[in-house]
């Protein structure tokens, strides 16, 4: 229904993380770009556990080839240089959710061509500027999920 899209992830942690949410929900993962480790990396596999079987993935390599790709109008670019809440958006099926790299987000150029498709979270602190890429995903992801129920109800 959706494609959770990791531009430039430089942790691997955060990409496990990230997987296992997307195998848990049933959401192709996106990687993309100059990564901050290898795909085998033992620490990306240990975050993810065992669920990496059920995680359809997959892994382009040119940042700029795959943006060009993609539909403006089903993008959502996640980005604390936004001050439109991410609950104010309408997630359609087919949506990407794109997130940027832990120590450089999104750059400023893609956030410049999207601007109306950027979003954020919002922090209540202002001393905290941003989440865990992990933790934004699944924030994200689930508002997305709930606007367009699929999953099925728990017994």
């Amino acid at each position: 229904m959706f494609t959770v899209t990791l531009l430039e992830p430089q942790i691997p942690q955060n990409t496990g993380n990230i997987g296992r949410l997307c195998g848990a929900t049933r959401t192709p993962l996106e990687i993309v770009g100059n990564i901050g480790f290898k795909l085998t990396d033992r620490y990306l596999k240990r975050a993810g556990l065992d669920y990496w079987q059920f995680v359809d993935w997959q892994y382009f390599e040119n940042l700029k080839t795959y943006m060009d790709q993609l539909n403006p109008e089903k993008i959502h670019l996640l980005t604390t240089k936004s001050q439109v809440s991410y609950t104010q958006k309408q997630f359609q099926p087919g949506d990407y959710l794109i997130f940027g790299s832990e120590t450089k987000g999104i750059a400023p150029h893609y956030l410049e061509q999207h601007h109306s498709r950027c979003c954020t979270i919002p922090m209540l602190h202002p001393g905290v500027r941003s989440l865990t890429p992990s933790s934004s995903v699944a924030i994200v992801l689930y508002e997305a999920l709930r606007q367009n129920p699929v999953m099925p109800s728990q017994p």
